[in-house]
């Protein structure tokens, strides 16, 4: 299980309210039409929500990812009016995020310009067990789903298909090594210092090793970071121009000085490095 697993929609939450510029909550039905909410969580006086020039950003359910401006708010009714039409109407699955300082276009891009910062100096932990041996074959295509950048263990499959991978199956990194192969990875097993003989046909590779966390592109992106290193680093790349205007300088130099203890997690030993 990995240590942090938070996603997209959770960082950015966590980002605005750390601004002071989020509220959210679940959307309805009462009167909702394609240019209407239903918003019964929120409690400001009629046109505050417009007057302050809110977006609504539906983070789950019907019109998950839509960003929309508010021009209308009355608290009678609750109901949000926004710029332009939606597909379909918010329901009772749409849960909505409103920001003002800053939009969730900004709050998504210094997320992962705080995801980029880190990531090759946190490495994440990945296992993979999807390459049988056969004799006489010695290259093998690295996986691709999990997009390994280095590995520090291959063991050898005890018993075909029998999924276990005894401490003494681990084969010395010095039997092996990552070439290219046009633009795939490949591990190559050396023939004379590792043979594969007949006994090892179907047996499976494990291999372990590590990849940089990947930038994170739709609300259930996971990122598997220290959430509150990612957070703090964020607030230092939100636009300058806007935290000035804001006067949030005060903020920014906290976050930066939380942000100045960079967790580390660097390469085990014996790491090879993938060739991609």
């Amino acid at each position: 299980m990995a240590l942090y697993s938070n996603t997209m929609a959770v960082i950015r939450q966590y980002l605005s309210s750390s601004v002071g510029d989020l509220i959210y909550g679940q959307a309805g039905v009462t009167g909702a039409t394609t240019t209407k909410i239903y918003a019964p969580f929120l409690w400001k006086a009629d046109d505050y929500y417009n007057d302050l020039y809110y977006e609504v950003y539906v983070y789950a359910g019907t019109n998950i990812g839509v960003t929309k401006r508010v021009t209308d708010w009355v608290l009678f009714t609750y109901l949000l009016t926004v710029h332009s039409a939606y597909a379909a109407a918010c329901d009772a699955t749409s849960y909505v995020e409103l920001h003002h300082k800053f939009t969730t276009d900004e709050y998504e891009k210094a997320i992962n310009q705080a995801i980029e910062f880190l990531a090759d100096k946190y490495l994440l932990d990945i296992v993979d067990v999807a390459i049988p041996l056969a004799t006489g074959i010695y290259e093998y295509a690295m996986p691709t789903s999990t997009a390994f950048e280095y590995v520090h263990r291959v063991t050898l499959e005890t018993i075909a298909a029998g999924s276990i991978f005894a401490n003494a199956n681990i084969i010395n990194p010095d039997f092996y090594d990552f070439i290219l192969v046009g633009a795939l990875s490949y591990i190559k097993l050396d023939e004379v210092k590792y043979p594969i003989v007949a006994a090892d046909n179907g047996k499976d590779l494990r291999i372990e090793g590590q990849k940089r966390q990947p930038l994170l592109t739709a609300n259930t992106s996971i990122c598997y970071l220290p959430l509150d290193f990612i957070v703090n680093k964020a607030i230092t790349y939100l636009p300058q121009g806007k935290i000035e205007s804001l006067q949030m300088q005060a903020t920014v130099a906290r976050a930066a000085a939380f942000a100045a203890d960079v967790p580390m997690k660097g390469t085990y030993p014996e790491s090879k490095r993938v060739l991609l």
